[in-house]
């Protein structure tokens, strides 16, 4: 018992080693966005493309990534993924034009794409239903620095020697995980029954997913929640303070790591506060509403001092970590043998709405007027509002779930 104990908390390390490469990936456009608009001559619509087809080609992987895990185990699936992430980095930063970046996200958006996924379900099956809000808070928060890195230090390493370092850099961390993945991971401990049979590890089956009622309210909130924060912190933020608040690029990036550290607090809190409300709905509702209210603030200030701005990122990267929550709610309602393709099956509308949102918010934003040098202040407040709405539709859709099993 002791022996497994251990093994587990090993095994946590180099999941939230593998997590915070996904986060820096993820959201590196996001501080690197008016240069490489500048750089590239990207207007506003590839932009959006450019930020948002990571998601896209991790989401679509996300559904054959559960049942590959399900049939295979969690070790040999994200070994062998996670090398196109290497891959990705390597041609990210060779690249010379604007759809060389674009072949290069998507094969990060690849490689990224079985890192929270097979860490939710390695977890389901190393611990008790109870533990895993707070263990999967741990690792959205711990691998949230990847995210942090992806602002400030970021920002200042591409101002001292250009940013395509940091890639060649990313690349070599993302192969030292790799070999750890293969070396520390183990698919469960002693003791654990799954169910293997190669029959019930189809694509059809994947349908049994979605007779559970419940995941069908909660999809539009899955496709809302962690793209509401994203495309603040992993596309637009740095443009919207260029062009509406004439911010510098060491203030951009101060800003966006200051969320970036709030969304790992966040992370932490939405993990345990479960224990206070007493629902992972009602955690999910808060986080929401907060998210709705900081997005409409956003959307309607002008000519604010900076000090505000800080605030307000900060409030959005808090409150944006709900989606904690969110995914705790999910892994109550189905057994462990089917927790690979119910956890993928959410992430896949989880980061398939990040690639929409961003994509939209880049065509409205485009639409608008905005070109490679920048956008109008009123086409940012359009492209936040259309967000917040959206969010707000899912929310009241989400109220009618519930956290117990139905037609499943």
């Amino acid at each position: 018992m002791e022996k497994q104990k251990y093994q587990f908390f090993y095994i946590m390390l180099v999941l939230c080693a593998g997590y915070t490469v996904s986060q820096f990936l993820r959201t590196s456009v996001g501080v690197l966005s008016p240069i490489l608009m500048n750089d590239f001559n990207i207007n506003p619509n590839n932009m959006g493309l450019l930020g948002g087809v990571f998601f896209l080609s991790f989401a679509l992987f996300q559904i054959p990534a559960g049942i590959l895990i399900d049939r295979f185990g969690p070790r040999n699936v994200m070994t062998f993924t996670i090398i196109f992430a290497v891959i990705g980095s390597i041609l990210f930063a060779l690249s010379n034009s604007f759809y060389e970046l674009l072949v290069a996200r998507v094969f990060m958006g690849l490689g990224c794409s079985i890192c929270l996924m097979g860490s939710l379900v390695l977890i389901t099956r190393w611990t008790d239903r109870r533990s895993f809000s707070k263990l999967a808070g741990l690792i959205l928060a711990i691998g949230g620095i990847g995210g942090l890195l992806a602002t400030s230090p970021l920002s200042f390493l591409s101002e001292l020697y250009g940013w395509k370092l940091s890639f060649w850099i990313a690349s070599l961390i993302t192969f030292l995980v790799m070999i750890l993945y293969y070396l520390v991971i183990r698919d469960s401990r002693d003791g654990i029954a799954l169910n293997n049979e190669k029959k019930s590890i189809s694509l059809k089956n994947i349908l049994i997913i979605f007779r559970e009622k419940n995941f069908k309210f909660m999809i539009p909130m899955s496709l809302m929640s962690y793209s509401s924060l994203v495309v603040i912190l992993g596309l637009w933020g740095a443009p919207y303070l260029k062009d509406s608040h004439g911010l510098d690029m060491t203030e951009r990036g101060q800003i966006l790591m200051l969320m970036a550290i709030s969304w790992n607090i966040g992370s932490f809190f939405f993990g345990r506060l479960v224990s206070v409300l007493g629902s992972y709905k009602s955690v999910v509702i808060f986080g929401a509403i907060g998210v709705i209210l900081s997005l409409v603030v956003l959307s309607i200030i002008t000519n604010t001092a900076s000090i505000y701005l800080y605030i307000l990122f900060c409030m959005l990267g808090f409150f944006g970590a709900f989606s904690v929550a969110l995914i705790s709610h999910y892994q109550v309602l189905f057994d462990k043998e089917y927790m690979g393709r119910a956890l993928s099956t959410a992430n896949f509308f989880n980061f398939g709405g990040v690639f929409l949102i961003q994509w939209l918010t880049g065509k409205i934003i485009y639409v608008m007027g905005g070109n490679s040098a920048g956008a109008s202040s009123e086409a940012y407040r359009v492209a936040f509002l259309f967000v917040a709405i959206l969010l707000s539709i899912s929310l009241i859709i989400y109220l009618f779930s519930c956290e117990k099993k139905k037609h499943f």
